[in-house]
């Protein structure tokens, strides 16, 4: 075999697709549709599936710390205060000299506006030097001027939404802590009013600012306030702090910080940001994999349909492909034309449905509107899935797999034809009507 038997076997093969007034070429180019919408599919699914991944990675890390230590007590709890953060902040950073560490106090907190009552989530940071504090300091909307003294609170912008709140308003904080001690669980559950039950007051705060990091759950439900007024809503000592969060240079490189950590500060709890959302990162790592291997079906069925128009060339050629094997024509030979046409039909339908994946992922968010417009909902509701908008990224990576998998199951589907046409017999073959 040379480059010349091979240029014209693919010539051939090539000839083949040429369009021709007949069935052949309709079912050819419905086999290369089908292997270009199987294809963008795929591309589309994967590449949401990975902007999904990636933006909540980002916003997660927006949000919250790339690593929290929080003090573990007897049973592995790790419920409480840490009395003395600055010493604890110093000691760590003997070991991890680049890592920035500041105290903070959360709790959940029940949020009263007029009759309504919300459970909200309350964190307490030190607005003077405090990374939190700036990260908060740039999401704040337009308008809005950062101020965390006492009795003051910066709230969500969902929660402002939710509750019509805006800057200036009064809303009451009831304290968890100071609940809790007004009633008596019983070892049999019966519950009951407490002994010497102190009334209760909530505390009143002024809404300062309303931020917003674009992450619904985020928005819908955290309220920040000066650390000093969060413990003493929670009656925690002053000064106290009930975690720390800590920033590195490189949180997807971080083990080395996390392990010099947690061997020197014994009594300690010391989680990076992957493993407090190891289970939800899993999931979407799973969900990816998983709508890889469901949706190359469609590539699969695709190959199905390049299988069915081959073995009708083949029938429609039977007359040629005798007068190619008497004229020294090997079966070989006629074996590659076959599979070549495969191969050809699997890398244009490739090409085009590489092409029209990327562009649908590039202009999602104008398809998503599009659609929204036509149908009058939303089909992207922000309060399931978190996100103002459709997220997506392309990998290469992924576009590579996608093309070999699908050009492999497309030349796959050639074999069956490309082995019945090898194998017919000359005389035969010319003899056919």
């Amino acid at each position: 075999m040379n480059i010349t038997n091979l240029q014209t076997e693919f010539g051939l093969a090539l000839s083949y697709l040429k369009p021709k007034r007949n069935a052949v070429s309709v079912i050819t180019c419905i086999s290369v549709i089908g292997v270009m919408l199987g294809v963008a599919v795929l591309i589309i699914v994967l590449g949401v599936m990975t902007g999904f991944t990636d933006l909540w990675k980002t916003k997660i890390m927006e949000t919250t710390s790339h690593l929290r230590i929080t003090r573990i007590f007897y049973g592995g709890t790790t419920i409480g205060a840490i009395h003395s953060p600055e010493t604890v902040i110093e000691h760590a950073k003997r070991f991890v000299p680049d890592i920035e560490l500041v105290p903070v106090t959360e709790s959940p907190i029940l949020l009263q506006c007029k009759k309504r009552f919300d459970p909200k989530m309350l964190v307490g940071i030190d607005p003077y030097n405090n990374v939190k504090a700036r990260e908060l300091d740039s999401a704040l909307l337009p308008g809005c001027t950062f101020s965390l003294e006492k009795n003051e609170v910066i709230i969500g912008s969902q929660i402002s939404q939710q509750l019509g709140l805006f800057v200036g308003d009064k809303i009451l904080l009831h304290s968890p802590t100071r609940l809790s001690k007004m009633v008596e669980v019983a070892d049999n559950g019966e519950v009951k009013m407490a002994k010497n039950a102190e009334l209760s007051l909530p505390r009143e705060f002024t809404v300062t600012g309303i931020f917003r990091f674009d992450k619904y759950d985020f928005d819908a439900q955290v309220l920040f306030v000066n650390i000093d007024d969060a413990n003493d809503l929670l009656e925690l000592p002053m000064g106290a702090a009930s975690v720390l969060y800590g920033w590195v240079k490189d949180p997807f490189n971080m083990k080395s910080e996390e392990s010099l950590l947690s061997k020197n500060l014994p009594g300690y709890s010391v989680k990076n940001w992957e493993e407090m959302n190891q289970k939800f990162l899993n999931v979407l790592k799973m969900e990816k994999t998983m709508m890889f291997f469901l949706l190359i079906f469609i590539v699969l069925v695709a190959a199905f349909s390049i299988m069915n128009t081959l073995i009708t060339v083949v029938v429609q050629k039977t007359r040629e492909i005798g007068i190619l094997k008497s004229l020294g024509a090997t079966s070989g030979t006629v074996l590659r034309i076959f599979i070549f046409q495969g191969l050809l039909v699997g890398i244009i339908g490739n090409f085009c449905g590489i092409l029209l994946g990327v562009l649908v992922v590039i202009y999602r968010n104008n398809i998503l509107e599009f659609f929204n417009k036509v149908t009058h909902q939303d089909l992207f509701p922000a309060e399931f899935y978190f996100f103002g908008g459709l997220p997506g990224r392309i990998v290469i990576d992924d576009l590579i797999v996608i093309g070999i998998t699908s050009v492999i199951l497309c030349t796959l589907g050639a074999v069956i034809p490309a082995l019945r046409a090898a194998s017919l017999d000359p005389a035969k073959a010319l003899r056919y009507e």
